[in-house]
């Protein structure tokens, strides 16, 4: 029990980011006090005042200068997400959803997974409808990279609760400098997304909204039909180019804009991955709706845009699916669980994962093709990697693509004992794979139909695959065992 001292330390890091993240819903009220929006602005604020609320209590714990272990800290971002997820619904709650629903709309919009249960979105106020964006904003890069940036003497336990996050990649010196580096690549997007979006004929809220859950690879929309609501071919096209710049590490922009050069971006073997598999999902798909009989002109629509949101985790669609046959759906389930690159906004697996399987499959292949005395070094991003670094390198990618594929497993097994599941597998298998890819583009299986226990039980599976698993493998570990690291050691000796 000696991570006990070490609680207060922990709970003052997550009272600073949920006083940062609250001060930051303070954006929505302002654009409710510009449309005059006066009765959504409670509604709005129950929010603001529970994330202040107790963060600021969080604060108030003594403070003390134990460092806590990173296994405590790594949990403590796991719980983070749990705490905005569940305070972030409130306003949810107030334009009509069920509390349940709320909660579940709330964890999807954080993680950028873009599923929703809302019914009435035309109904809805501006306040909430923003709040509901930003959130996908700031879930995009992470919520401790956010707060990051704004409090870089915050106290925060910086390192382990920033790489915890799952989509966190270091190419500054420090986590802070890294983060603040990513912020402003976002912002830079962000800027520019909105000016694209704009030329297409969308009005300025319109375009602010897409633009948010565009680059942020979030997928929701502020309209009950998504993209479709619009009928834009010229949106669907700018589209594409702003989701995959999503899902491109931002350590490539950094390079790129430090260097004055293009040479490093177009040279990367994970971008030229991304690229090339965003062209062969859309050769497929085009084949595919072609031989349904699909019109030309909307088969190369719903193939390319449904190819880069898949490509990107994104989530939009401009399709219901409707005449779309068992093996493009089928084909395209496998793409959204596999997601973006690392260091991007993206979600899934990870490109650069299966990258190393495969890479780890030729040279598993070269290796036994070759004498047992050759010393066959396995080739990683073009360079030879050897000896215990190979296998280090294959067991991190192999065990984390593993406790996906366990946990689509296991969420799959429990829904298809449900009526409602096993009656549409083919949707079903779409869209928990779209869920565990934190992707959010849906066949329909997903929606406020569904019973109340696969709502909650989506509600962690979101959770737990937008932080990759192992914060929330260690948070619950350690809530049984202890967070100590010796503890285990010392049972293996008994």
């Amino acid at each position: 029990m000696g991570y006990v001292r070490e609680l207060p330390t922990i709970g003052r890091d997550i009272g600073s980011v949920l006083l940062l993240i609250g001060g930051a819903s303070l954006l929505p009220i302002i654009v409710g006090c510009i449309y005059q929006e006066w009765y959504a602005l409670p509604w709005m604020g129950t929010s603001t005042a529970a994330m202040l609320g107790l963060g600021g209590a969080l604060r108030l714990l003594p403070q003390n200068n134990i460092s806590p272990r990173a296994s405590l800290s790594i949990a403590a971002t796991a719980i983070i997400w749990v705490l905005v997820g569940l305070l972030g619904c409130f306003p949810f709650i107030f334009v009509g959803m069920p509390i349940i629903d709320a909660a579940f709309e709330s964890m999807s919009a954080w993680t950028g997974t873009g599923f929703s249960l809302a019914t009435n979105l035309e109904d809805w106020p501006k306040t909430i409808l923003l709040w509901r964006s930003f959130m996908q904003w700031i879930g995009g890069l992470g919520i401790v990279a956010f707060s990051l940036t704004i409090a870089s003497s915050s106290g925060l336990v910086t390192q382990n609760l920033y790489r915890s996050e799952g989509r966190s990649e270091s190419f500054m010196p420090s986590v802070i400098a890294t983060a603040m580096q990513m912020w402003k690549i976002y912002l830079v997007l962000t800027l520019i997304a909105i000016l694209a979006i704009l030329l297409t004929g969308l009005n300025l809220w319109d375009a602010v909204n897409v633009a948010f859950c565009a680059v942020s690879t979030g997928g929701m929309s502020i309209y009950s039909e998504g993209i479709i609501h619009f009928d834009n071919l010229a949106l669907e096209m700018v589209l594409i180019p702003i989701m995959i710049a999503g899902a491109i590490p931002f350590r490539l922009y950094y390079v790129t804009y430090v260097s004055r050069s293009l040479r490093g971006i177009l040279h990367d073997k994970l971008l030229q991955m991304l690229v090339g598999v965003f062209l062969i999902v859309s050769a497929v798909l085009v084949i595919e709706l072609s031989v349904t009989g699909m019109p030309l002109l909307d088969t190369l629509r719903e193939s390319l845009f449904m190819a880069s949101t898949a490509v990107s985790s994104t989530g939009f669609q401009n399709t219901n699916f409707a005449g779309w046959g068992v093996a493009p759906i089928f084909f395209l389930s496998i793409i959204v669980i596999i997601g973006g690159a690392p260091g991007s906004t993206a979600g899934g697996i990870k490109l650069n994962r299966i990258q190393v399987m495969f890479e780890a499959l030729t040279w598993w292949i070269r290796k036994t093709l070759r004498s047992p005395r050759t010393i066959v070094p396995m080739r990683h991003d073009g360079k030879p990697i050897y000896g215990t670094n190979t296998e280090n390198l294959i067991a991190k990618s192999l065990i984390l693509v593993m406790l996906y594929l366990l946990l689509l497993t296991i969420t799959l097994v429990i829904f298809l004992h449900d009526p409602y599941f096993s009656e549409n597998l083919l949707g079903t298998i779409y869209d928990l794979f779209s869920c565990i890819g934190n992707n959010g583009s849906s066949t329909g299986v997903i929606g406020p139909l569904m019973p109340d226990y696969a709502k909650v039980i989506l509600f962690i599976v979101m959770w737990v695959a937008r932080l990759e698993v192992i914060p929330v493998l260690i948070l619950v570990l350690g809530i049984i065992r202890g967070f100590d690291p010796r503890k285990g050691s010392k049972r293996r000796a008994e």
